[in-house]
């Protein structure tokens, strides 16, 4: 692969770029954080302006083909550009249903492929800015790979699902869950009367929600998710790495900055070792996690099975976001704890968003049998006929 970024990818970096600039990007920052008090009205059209801003540059056009008018250089950016801009969404710490959007995008370019009308109404809304976030978890224990239970009857949808982040934002909700043991999909309008929601709250002070879906109408119904929520899960794991690389790329530059500006015993805290030498190593893992996440989505649009790829990157690029926070609130010392630095904004950002699509370790343990399986395939290669 070609390990420098294609003319596509630019030009995703270059058009999304501008709305994440220093002068907004502070703000942005804090556009996931919902007041304690009052009702946080500028911080909702906050998250509007920051939507439509999105919305105007094609972020949800991004992984559609040319007939649905896709943003990504025709049909080509794919994988490849999607991963480029959730890394940019990392770094501001975006807290808003843009990636759960594009996951929902791939599930209905799925279900179109069985020719199904609601689809494609679906996917027209969604390319003008409609959003749509992933409702998943029925209990803290559930997980992507393991959601919780829904009942499916006469295109009437009955679940429970916690933890739905953006919920109050969105048009739409992807629920996903098991159906008589089987993986399911439905999509319903969130502000159906039958929706209730509730906010909950986090270490990271975000707009997560209890949600209750009490026989509420169906939109669409997912043919053949079971089959391809492997795949989409996959892919929908390797943008939240991308998001998590953005995300440790920004906190270790406020960890350099304050390493460079702060100082004392007359030179600036960087020189010392015991500061300068776990930011090096931090920086090393990191463009490590980086190519990681870039190789996997060239082999994603390459059509390559991503699935122990995706996951290796997710649980490599959880685990520094640990580490590089961590290492961020250190440098800061007392003052990183404070409401006025940023670097505890990404310090609760983090201990959230790493465990989004499964633990590490739980990650490791899924994809087991496929780091074994091909293990054995390249210890004992199959030989071609001649």
């Amino acid at each position: 692969m070609e390990i420098r970024l294609s003319p596509a990818q630019l030009s995703v970096q270059d058009r999304f770029g501008q709305l994440f600039d220093e002068e907004l990007i502070s703000s942005i920052r804090r556009m996931g954080e919902q007041p304690r008090t009052g009702d946080g009205d500028d911080i909702a059209a906050l998250r509007q302006m920051v939507w439509a801003a999105l919305t105007d540059l094609g972020a949800t056009r991004l992984l559609m083909p040319d007939r649905h008018g896709g943003q990504g250089g025709g049909e080509a950016a794919g994988q490849q550009g999607a991963v480029v801009l959730a890394e940019l969404l990392g770094g501001a710490l975006y807290s808003g249903p843009l990636l759960d959007t594009m996951t929902a995008t791939e599930v209905l370019l799925a279900e179109e492929l069985s020719g199904k009308d609601s689809s494609g109404k679906l996917l027209e809304r969604i390319a003008e800015g409609g959003s749509v976030v992933l409702a998943i978890r029925e209990s803290g224990a559930d997980t992507p790979a393991a959601p919780g239970k829904l009942e499916l009857a006469d295109d009437e949808l009955t679940a429970r699902r916690r933890f739905v982040n953006g919920a109050a934002e969105a048009e739409y909700l992807c629920v996903i869950g098991i159906e008589q043991d089987r993986p399911a999909c439905a999509i319903t309008a969130r502000d159906h009367p039958t929706v209730s929601m509730r906010r909950q709250q986090d270490t990271g002070r975000g707009e997560l929600y209890d949600v209750t879906l009490d026989r509420a109408p169906v939109l669409v119904v997912a043919a053949g998710f079971a089959a391809a929520w492997p795949r989409l899960l996959a892919a929908a794991r390797l943008r939240h790495a991308a998001y998590l690389v953005g995300m440790c790329q920004a906190a270790l530059d406020l960890a350099v900055q304050r390493a460079a500006s702060r100082r004392q015993f007359g030179q600036p805290i960087g020189r010392f070792q015991a500061l300068a030498f776990p930011l090096a190593a931090a920086a090393a893992r990191l463009e490590g996690a980086r190519w990681l996440v870039r190789a996997t989505a060239w082999e994603a649009d390459q059509d390559a099975d991503i699935r122990l790829r995706s996951a290796q990157a997710l649980a490599m690029a959880a685990d520094l976001s640990r580490t590089v926070t961590s290492a961020t609130m250190q440098v800061h010392g007392a003052y990183g704890s404070t409401e006025q630095a940023e670097s505890q904004l990404f310090y609760r950002k983090a201990a959230v968003e790493r465990s989004w699509f499964g633990s590490p370790r739980a990650l490791r343990a899924e994809v087991l049998p496929l780091l074994l399986a091909e293990r054995r395939a390249t210890r004992f290669p199959v030989s071609q006929p001649s």
